[in-house]
This record gives C-alpha cells, sequence and structure tokens, in this order.
C-alpha cells in the first residue's frame, strides 16, 4: 500500500523535530511560571495544540519529567513539578563557590579594574530598568552581568553547574525577583540585589578583594532569605516541595 506525499511529510515533521518544539514550548512555559507548579497537563490537548499524535507529546513529556520540570504518576498524569528548594539550596551553594571563584580569578590577574566604567554601566542600566519596574529585563540584565564574569577567562563551561539550566533554581529565582509577584517587598528585594552589585564594584575599584568576596558570598544567599521570608509569610506555599 503506497503511503501519501502529505502522510510522509507529517511523519518527517514529527520525528524528530516537533517533540523538541513542544519540549520547547513547556520547558518556557514553566520556567517563566505560567504554567504554574501542580497543574495537569492534557497530552491529549497538548496533541491537538500540535496537530500530531501524541507520540511526540510523549517523547516532550519524558524529556521534562528528566528535567525535572515534570512530575508523571501512573494512573493520574503529569503535572508541573514543585519548586524543590533542596534542589535550590543545592544549585545555590555551588553557585556561590564557583562564581566566586571565577570573579576573585578574574580580580587576581587584574582583569577586573579597567572593566569598572563598563561594570557600572550594567548597573545604571539596571537600576533604569528598576525605576520602571521593568523586572523581568532586569532579571536578564541581571543574567547578563554575571555571565560577564565567565566570559572573561573562558569558564563559560562552569555555568552547567551554576543553576543556569535547572528548573527549579530558574522559578525560584524569578520568584525572588519579583516577577511574579505582587507584594510591595519585592521592589526591596531587586533593588537589594542592584546596590550589591554596586558595591561588588565598589570593593574592584578600591582594590579591597576581602570586601569583593563579602559581597559575592552576602548576593549569592540572598535567594535563600528572600524565599524564607516568601514562604513565613504564606505565600506561594502550593510552589514548593518542601
Amino acid at each position: 500500500m503506497e503511503t501519501s506525499t502529505t502522510e510522509n511529510r507529517d511523519t518527517a515533521i514529527e520525528a524528530p523535530k516537533l517533540p523538541d518544539e513542544i519540549h520547547y514550548f513547556l520547558w518556557n512555559r514553566i520556567a517563566t511560571l505560567e504554567l504554574k507548579p501542580g497543574v495537569k497537563l492534557s497530552e491529549l490537548g497538548l496533541a491537538e495544540q500540535f496537530n500530531c499524535s501524541r507520540i511526540p507529546v510523549r517523547e516532550a513529556v519524558r524529556r521534562l519529567n528528566v528535567e525535572g520540570a515534570l512530575d508523571s504518576q501512573p494512573q493520574r498524569g503529569s503535572f508541573v513539578s514543585r519548586i524543590d528548594l533542596n534542589e535550590v539550596k543545592r544549585v545555590r551553594y555551588l553557585r556561590e563557590v564557583l562564581e566566586t571563584r571565577i570573579v576573585l580569578d578574574a580580580y587576581d590577574a587584574n582583569l577586573l579594574g579597567p572593566l569598572v566604567p563598563l561594570l557600572r554601566g550594567m548597573v545604571r542600566d539596571q537600576k533604569s530598568m528598576l525605576s520602571f519596574n521593568e523586572l523581568e529585563k532586569l532579571t536578564d540584565a541581571d543574567t547578563q552581568f554575571h555571565d560577564f564574569f565567565y566570559h572573561l577567562e573562558n569558564k563559560e563551561f562552569v555555568q552547567a553547574h551554576t543553576g543556569r539550566y535547572d528548573i527549579h533554581y530558574i522559578r525560584a529565582r524569578r520568584l525572588a525577583l519579583g516577577i511574579e509577584r505582587s507584594d510591595k517587598q519585592r521592589y526591596d528585594d531587586s533593588l537589594n540585589v542592584v546596590l550589591q552589585h554596586d558595591r561588588m564594584i565598589d570593593a574592584i575599584e578600591n582594590g579591597n578583594r576581602s570586601a569583593l568576596e563579602d559581597e559575592l558570598i552576602n548576593h549569592f544567599r540572598n535567594i535563600n532569605h528572600t524565599l524564607e521570608d516568601i514562604l513565613h509569610r504564606n505565600e506561594y506555599s502550593d510552589y514548593f516541595l518542601i
């Protein structure tokens, strides 16, 4: 029996491109908290949305389970995973240890002093974003600020261990920076992050290695304190696996 050209084309689209497309679509909606923790996914609904069979949907769901973005339960279905606080703490610790070393290595190599004007400009942009309540842009700018230090000595390979792709840390960081929140404290939390960047640059400019190290460590521990405060106020508690 011959297969039509249309059927051949549809099969080619589903394997392997379509699982990647569905995975990307879901991962981004989960990472930005558009899909809230605990929400149940509909494989049938996704198949209809992407005009495909359930096979590529199941492949995307399988990968998201491996990455910790989904929690599939027999006879119940697949749910958006809750934010695992223990995983967030592990990633935060790794980031503190590794990124502090990255920055101090660059400092010891005398790479940072000449870059102070550039770093000041980055922080001015962050303050401007904050003044216009552009917290999504501020989050991207914060990421770029930290990425900058990895690029100085080609240490980008270290970033895979600092939460860049960890779905639990990514979502926790968005909450800590106030993107998803409506409480008054969120502005102060975001402002604190920007002011810490300022103090890091002050330490570099003043040649104070010890102060730079202290500011880095305090900076990376922000997320712990902010999340504890959020949970203490019983906000978003249903988002977390404690």
